[in-house]
């Protein structure tokens, strides 16, 4: 069950990398840093901020509406999920799982690094720490488990409840990794649209790679 849900809400993740690249015209603005693209790309993805990707030109209506549409799709999948697993719940207890996973995500400390770079091509390392994010489910789950019988919960619908509410308080208080993951990611020097700029930036071509990279790291697969 933990596995599947794992593997359908990283799915949601790496759709909404291509809302980036969005039409437009207008100036044209300076390179950026290497290292800037990809902690917007943290920053938006890992962290739910927007502020990264507007200082690299990306217009910050469109930021905010990407971030938007990533949050609606990773509640729905969450919801989705966990009926495929036979536990269904509701959009308003899948939006307070999906906080609760955000917030502690929001608390990982990261780095990046120039690896290498050319006119048209950088290597950059990106290297954060993690949480067990399998083991947490695992662990809401046989808490919860445990506590039917003594809480004498007998309904589906309360059991149901005390699931949510062991998800949320597992994910609330796991211990962050005292260490850090790290991955490199490939990124060429690339023209993108966007509101009323054209930017010139080095930018991955594979933004599914991008997204499945960047949970790999924080979630600890």
């Amino acid at each position: 069950m933990k596995r599947r849900i794992f593997k359908q809400i990283l799915s949601g993740m790496l759709g909404i990398m291509l809302l980036l690249s969005l039409a437009g015209c207008g100036q044209s603005t300076a390179n950026a840093k290497p290292t800037n693209t990809m902690e917007a790309f943290y920053d938006l993805l890992i962290r739910q901020d927007t502020s990264a990707m507007t200082d690299l030109g990306i217009d910050s209506k469109e930021s905010k509406e990407t971030l938007k549409t990533y949050q609606s799709s990773m509640v729905s999948t969450i919801q989705k999920s966990f009926k495929n697993a036979g536990v269904a719940i509701t959009k308003s207890q899948a939006e307070d799982i999906f906080k609760a996973i955000s917030n502690k995500l929001a608390s990982l400390e990261y780095k990046v690094s120039l690896v290498k770079k050319d006119d048209k091509e950088a290597t950059v390392k990106v290297s954060s720490q993690y949480i067990n994010y399998l083991d947490i489910f695992k662990q809401a789950k046989q808490t919860t488990l445990d506590e039917l019988k003594p809480l004498h919960i007998e309904k589906l619908s309360d059991a149901k409840k005390q699931l949510v509410s062991n998800v949320i308080d597992c994910f609330n208080s796991a211990s962050v990794s005292s260490d850090m993951h790290s991955k490199t990611f490939t990124l060429k020097l690339q023209k993108i649209k966007s509101g009323d700029n054209t930017i010139h930036i080095f930018f991955p071509d594979n933004y599914e790679e991008v997204g499945s990279k960047l949970t790999q790291i924080v979630t600890n697969q």
